[in-house]
């Protein structure tokens, strides 16, 4: 091949870019060399302390030639030796069309703001190494009458990581996936073997005929799969199609024994609810077809957010099926598949309307549980409620919803009635449950397990669990539901492939100190005669509250279309704090810098000309400059300043943000939101934001489920809780495959914090040693607590209790029976030892505790509120639930007086 020396003319270099643009596959990758190049060069440096990181060209070329310039690589065979190209190649050689190439990419990638010129363009910095610069030398400023100078650093340290982001392989084309008939054909194959026997409902309900409703389901699944999903949701992940035939076939047919559970793993994002929900759903869909009445399925979720965004997934899956099956119009007890959310706030949640672009809701009236749309009275849907009592096919609930449920008439009704009680019971994200909240929920289910068995015997439930971040995935879960062993539903290495990058930032913020800032003539002076000054404090916060801002200006954004594929803006960012009053706090102070306009103290005016936001550019000095890409006198041309070719002191000392040149994103105030107690509102404000924000800050409300398509960037104020909860928080932003999301954390000057900043490869490139769940699921005080529980349970589950009576009274009583709670606990003393000791296999002196204990409660609440009172505290109590609600505050404050007195 012949290696001339021959210039490369314009017309070459261009139909050479469109054929290598053109070549999706190759592109990419040779792309990902450079960009994984400069990257590597950067936070080597940074991570050094030299925060004016830059890769130099020659070293990114020499990267680029290892990987693409052998003799067969792709590059050589599909692009330089393609039809298009190979007369030029073998006219000018190789190398030089790949150099030329080469230096287009480069200019591209700074087009584009991945990159930055530095310096006489042969050195290059990455957009993020660059956003690391400034939070590095970024100060507390609070007015522009202050020399910048004598504002206190705000930073002690930076560090940057990167990483590669993983996706389960999914697309028609992808020989890895699985198309939608695999599963459904494998499940057509296994019911259709002699030796397989229905599952005990199924041979209950329809008998020999069972494999005729399986196909039936299947014929529909099929259908569902074809017509009632997304179009770019062409096919299964691999994973996918072994959860759904795997689950459903658990659930479908009879196996030996309750001994085994299943949990379910992939990345953030990579479609482990899907994986659950399909064969819950055909599993559902199943029943409806045999007449098998009652709930089939309990989704149980951590939060109220999760469960309204699960809720609202369910309900589209669900209305889809409903159409295929001709029943968007049926009634509750019609439906083929019904569904119903269960917490505290259910009645805000809203819907799309199936029929219209109307939105559902469920009206104020006390007595309406069904979804109505805004736009058209008639369309009410009531396959969907929130009627706490309906024994829906689907219920979506969190755990203390579902502890509270067996324990009153709303769950006799919904869960025990039938007698074919749930058969899926699935834990999402079970990554949440540590510590005490694991030791609770281990005891829920176990009390939950015990009220199937004891109203079918017979029937075997199916048990999932749910994480994307959980090494210790089978045992943990295992343990959870108290089974001998469980299986694991995962994607495999060769399933999965790495589609971007994430970004990681971690900012070690000083030390809290007070500082004195000259003001006015004092600041010509020696710091012993200044005689005007203003007090001021850095804490950690104030550094949280200035990189909060920067990150927002200074982050690459994109707009929907700057790309192909991308359909939503890449221009907001999500913060999470790990205390409630902090979320009010910093989401107040970050909005009240943005309503004094901060940032604009760092534009770089010199480059956009007689703006005087930044009262320190020094555009003066420079009025010869011209900038050649705006034709504006300007100091930087197109390219950061740079000591030795186009000199800046403020920029040098972080007080110029370069990438703020963006006229339209960066350059306009940044609206906070803050997310807490269920609802999301403007910052310093009691208004609703809804969707109208750039940046929300929230707890661990929003940890999992809050997927929102604009989100590009993450920020972590002080140390996470756990190494598994982080990597949740950080997998809310880029939820698009090709995103590079940011994350940036804030540490403190406390001991964790500063562990955290030392071992941050913890955050960014955690071991499984990192990722392990700690659970003690029989902690004996825990469990004395839910033993107490059980014998509610068991009062709601026995068919020999009048439940309704005991846990709502007579037309005549207000609140529980307790005459009624009383006689029933003595008539069936004996079957709650037992019920205790088959729930929690502990030995009898434990039961015995436990019913001494609520033998003892049983008789408090008959004592008299004071010796000298007519009432008993029960009947003070029920009094107090029907009394207005200042008046009975009143008179249990004269009481508390009367009890002080005494």
């Amino acid at each position: 091949m012949s290696t001339g020396a021959a210039s490369v003319d314009l017309e070459t270099i261009d139909r050479a870019w469109e054929t290598f643009v053109n070549v999706d596959s190759v592109y990419e990758d040779v792309e990902d060399t450079v960009l994984e190049a400069v990257t590597e060069v950067c936070q080597q440096e940074i991570n050094a302390g030299n925060y004016d990181a830059t890769a130099a060209l020659d070293g990114v070329y020499a990267a680029f030639e290892n990987d693409h310039l052998g003799g067969d690589s792709t590059f050589v065979t599909e692009v330089l030796r393609s039809d298009e190209l190979v007369v030029d190649t073998m006219e000018m050689g190789e190398e030089r069309i790949a150099r030329e190439l080469f230096h287009r990419l480069i200019e591209h990638l700074v087009d584009d703001g991945q990159l930055l010129y530095v310096g006489t363009r042969q050195e290059v910095r990455s957009h993020v190494a660059e956003m690391a610069r400034y939070f590095a030398l970024v100060r507390q400023r609070l007015t522009d009458e202050t020399d910048y100078q004598f504002t206190p650093n705000l930073v002690k340290m930076i560090k940057m990581a990167s990483a590669d982001r993983k996706q389960p392989i999914m697309g028609r084309d992808e020989p890895e996936a699985a198309r939608f008939r695999q599963p459904i054909r494998k499940i057509n194959e296994r019911v259709t073997e002699d030796s397989t026997e229905p599952a005990w409902e199924l041979d209950d309900t329809v008998g020999s005929e069972w494999r005729d409703v399986v196909g039936e389901t299947m014929e529909t699944m099929s259908d569902f799969f074809d017509n009632g999903l997304p179009d770019d949701f062409d096919s299964l992940a691999a994973f996918q199609a072994r959860a759904f035939r795997d689950l459903y076939l658990d659930a479908m047919t009879k196996h030996a024994g309750d001994t085994t559970s299943h949990v379910v793993t992939a990345s953030t994002g990579g479609g482990k609810t899907e994986a659950f929900l399909f064969p819950t759903l055909a599993y559902c869909l199943t029943a409806a077809k045999a007449n098998i009445s009652g709930n089939k399925a309990l989704l149980t979720y951590p939060r109220r957010d999760l469960c309204n965004n699960q809720f609202e997934r369910a309900f589209e899956y669900i209305t889809e099926l409903n159409r295929i099956e001709d029943s968007l119009d049926a009634s509750f007890e019609d439906a083929p598949l019904t569904i119903s959310i269960q917490h505290s706030s259910r009645r805000s949640l809203t819907l799309d309307c199936p029929h219209c672009d109307g939105e559902l809701s469920v009206p104020e009236e006390y007595k309406k549980k069904n979804f109505e749309c805004d736009n058209d009275a008639s369309h009410t849907v009531e396959y969907a409620t929130v009627d706490r009592s309906a024994a829906a096919d689907v219920i979506v609930t969190t755990q203390n919803s579902l502890h509270r449920r067996m324990m009153d008439n709303y769950g006799r009704e919904a869960l025990w009635k039938s007698p074919y009680p749930t058969k899926f019971l699935v834990l999402d994200e079970v990554h949440i449950y540590t510590d005490q909240a694991g030791m609770n929920v281990s005891n829920v289910v176990r009390r939950f397990k015990q009220g199937l068995r004891r109203t079918a015997p017979q029937q075997q439930p199916t048990l999932v669990a749910s994480s994307a971040t959980i090494n210790n995935a089978e045992d943990f879960t295992r343990r959870i539901f108290d089974t001998e062993d469980a299986v694991r539903i995962c994607p495999t290495p060769d399933e999965q492939d790495t589609l971007s990058r994430e970004h990681f930032v971690f900012v070690k913020a000083t030390d809290p100190r007070e500082v004195r800032v000259p003001l006015g003539e004092s600041m010509y002076k020696p710091e012993n005669e200044w005689d005007d000054v203003s007090q001021s404090t850095a804490t950690n916060l104030s550094c949280m509250i200035q990189v909060a801002f920067a990150f927002f200006h200074t982050m690459r954004k994109e707009r929907a279309g700057d790309r192909d594929g991308l359909e939503a803006d890449k221009n907001r960012i999500l913060g999470f704090v790990d205390s409630i009053d902090s979320v009010s706090r910093l989401g107040g102070y970050v909005q009240e810098a943005e309503d004094n306009e901060l940032f604009k103290f760092r534009m770089p005016d010199a480059l956009l000309g007689e703006r005087g936001n930044n009262p320190d550019c020094p555009r003066d000095l420079f009025r010869g400059a011209t900038d050649d890409q705006f034709d504006e006198a300007a100091i930087c041309e197109s390219q950061p300043p740079n000591p030795n070719v186009n000199p800046c002191p403020v920029y040098q000392d972080g007080e110029c943000w370069w990438t703020m040149q963006d006229r339209a994103m960066d350059l306009k105030d940044m609206t906070v939101a803050i997310h807490k107690s269920g609802s999301t509102r403007y910052a310093g404000s009691d208004h609703y934001a809804g969707d109208d924000w750039d940046q929300l800050i929230t707890t661990s409300a929003l940890e999992v489920g809050f997927d929102h398509a604009s989100i590009i960037g993450t920020f972590q104020y002080r140390a996470p809780r756990n190494v598994p909860g982080f990597l949740q928080r950080k997998g809310r932003g880029g939820r698009d495959a090709n995103d590079e999301p940011i994350t940036v954390v804030v540490l403190g000057s406390t001991p964790t914090d500063s562990y955290y900043f030392h071992h941050s490869n913890y955050l960014s490139d955690p071991r499984d040693k990192h990722l392990r769940i700690p659970l003690d699921e029989n902690n004996r005080f825990i469990r004395a607590e839910h033993m107490t529980a059980s014998v509610l349970d068991y009062f709601n589950v026995a068919n020999t209790v009048d439940a309704q009576r005991l846990f709502s009274g007579t037309r005549s009583t207000t609140g529980p029976d307790i005459d009624y709670l009383r006689q029933m606990f003595d008539d069936h003393r004996t079957q709650l030892e037992q019920w205790l000791s088959d729930t929690y296999n502990v030995d009898s002196e434990e039961v015995e505790t436990v019913l001494s204990q609520f033998d003892s409660y049983l008789d408090c609440l008959d004592e008299k509120i004071l010796p000298d009172s007519g009432e008993v505290y029960w009947e003070f109590f029920a009094r107090m639930v029907e009394e207005d609600g200042q008046k009975a505050l009143d008179e249990i404050d004269m009481l508390l007086r009367k009890v002080d007195d005494r």
